[in-house]
C-alpha cells in the first residue's frame, strides 16, 4: 500500500473548476437580488393598494355623512336646499380632487 500515489488534479483544471464556482456563486447572488427587489416591489404595491382603499373607503363615508345632514338640514329650511346641494356638491369635488392627487401621488413614488 505504500506505493499508492494521490491523485492531483492539474493545476489548468483547478482554476478553471474555481473560476466556474466562482461565476455560479456571483449568477446565484445576482439572482437572489432580483427576487429580493421584486419582492420588495411586491410589497409596495400592496401597500399603495391598501392605502388608496382605505382612503377612497374614508372619502365615500364623509360623502355619505354630508348627504345626511343635507337632507336634515332641507327638511329644516326648504328654501336654502340650492345652497345646501351647491356645499354638497363642492364637498364631494374636493374629495374627488383630494383622491386623484393620492393616486398620482403614489404612482410617482415608485
Amino acid at each position: 500500500m505504500s506505493d499508492v500515489i494521490p491523485y492531483s488534479a492539474p493545476l489548468a483544471f483547478a482554476r478553471e473548476a474555481r473560476q466556474s464556482i466562482r461565476a455560479m456563486a456571483r449568477t446565484r447572488a445576482r439572482a437572489d437580488v432580483r427576487i429580493a427587489e421584486v419582492d420588495a416591489s411586491t410589497d409596495v404595491t400592496l401597500a399603495k393598494v391598501d392605502n388608496l382603499t382605505m382612503a377612497t373607503g374614508t372619502a365615500m363615508q364623509q360623502v355619505v355623512r354630508v348627504a345626511r345632514v343635507q337632507r336634515e338640514l332641507e327638511q329644516l329650511a326648504p328654501e336654502a336646499s340650492a345652497r345646501l346641494n351647491f356645499l354638497a356638491d363642492d364637498h364631494l369635488l374636493g374629495c374627488s380632487e383630494l383622491m386623484s392627487e393620492l393616486r398620482r401621488e403614489l404612482r410617482r413614488n415608485r
